[in-house]
């Protein structure tokens, strides 16, 4: 009785900011995807690029939203994100799993590393000055060179698992590192937001409904 009484309570307490929450899980798991979908696939889609690489340039918006452009942007990210955390074992991804944890710890590393977190800042303050005569390619073979440049610095590396083909060819590696990019970003948000692994789980019904709001609320 009393182990169920702490849970209520700690489901109750950590149930503050799920729409917020939300969106940046939604954020990351697209990045995710993203990554899969192009290294196994050549699988590429602009419209659901473009708020991964407006999350990484947006780092001082007060609204979590805006920060991916607007929640229809991120709608095949609520879809994944859901399948994650309440399908069953057919349709949760080892590879998610594995590329989530990985950001996690590069999110850790950049984070201890001051110099390297102001060397991004003025290279995404840079590129944002010239952002308006750059076409969708372009900004992120430049935030491929920016993550190459400082995030894979670190060790260990990001591995990814894909067909050689296209984990070969140079724009799709440029998108793959910004997605890993984003990710990164994503990763980061989700904590600032109050996120955790363990109360992803624990409001994991939620966190579900609240996906199925946002889903209704973005038209087909």
């Amino acid at each position: 009785m009393t182990s169920v009484l702490v849970e209520v309570l700690l489901a109750n307490m950590w149930s503050n900011n799920i729409k917020e929450q939300t969106i940046a899980l939604a954020g990351l798991y697209q990045c995710c995807e993203t990554v899969s979908k192009i290294a196994w696939n050549g699988e590429y889609n602009e419209y659901e690029t473009r708020p991964l690489i407006n999350c990484i340039l947006k780092l001082n918006s007060t609204n979590t939203e805006s920060i991916y452009i607007d929640i229809s942007n991120l709608k095949s990210g609520l879809i994944y994100l859901k399948k994650q955390i309440i399908g069953d074992i057919f349709t949760r991804s080892s590879e998610t799993r594995r590329y989530i944890e990985s950001l996690k710890q590069l999110s850790d590393n950049l984070l201890s590393d001051k110099k390297c977190i102001t060397k991004i800042q003025t290279l995404l303050n840079k590129m944002d000055n010239e952002i308006d005569s750059m076409s969708v390619d372009d900004q992120v073979v430049e935030l491929s060179n920016i993550y190459q440049n400082t995030l894979s610095t670190f060790e260990p590396r990001i591995v990814v698992n894909g067909e050689n083909v296209y984990l070969t060819d140079k724009i799709h590696a440029a998108r793959i590192r910004t997605a890993l990019f984003a990710g990164v970003r994503s990763t980061i948000l989700w904590r600032q937001l109050g996120g955790s692994k363990l109360k992803l789980f624990i409001n994991k019904r939620k966190f579900s409904n609240q996906i199925d709001i946002f889903l209704n609320s973005i038209k087909n």
